[in-house]
């Protein structure tokens, strides 16, 4: 019995390790997409303060706490005459590397 919940725990730690590292590199790959295809407008700290973004005539507003869901919703349509659309720019899996990175912020 002592060897089944040893090998039980060493199999959760395992998982959870290959978790944080799966983690880990959305986080990397996010960010680097962020200051690629974001910064610019939203700032390095989603504070809607980026060159472009403090220049443009309406306020980009800071991040809010969105569901990544949520976020590659805005990131498929894009808002109407400021954000690009980036349903074909940007593979399902970066999307969900920039949401988790952008909710790391």
């Amino acid at each position: 019995m002592k060897l089944l919940k040893l090998i039980f725990i060493l199999i959760l730690f395992i998982d959870l390790k290959v978790y944080a590292d799966k983690n880990d590199q959305l986080l990397t790959q996010g960010k680097a997409l962020y200051n690629q295809h974001c910064v610019m407008c939203h700032g390095a700290s989603g504070a809607g303060d980026g060159p472009v973004g403090s220049n443009l005539s309406k306020k980009i507003p800071p991040f809010k706490k969105y569901s990544d869901k949520q976020i590659i919703d805005i990131l498929n349509g894009g808002k109407r005459d400021v954000m690009p659309d980036y349903r074909t720019t940007l593979t399902a899996e970066q999307k969900e590397a920039i949401a988790k990175y952008i909710n790391s912020l």
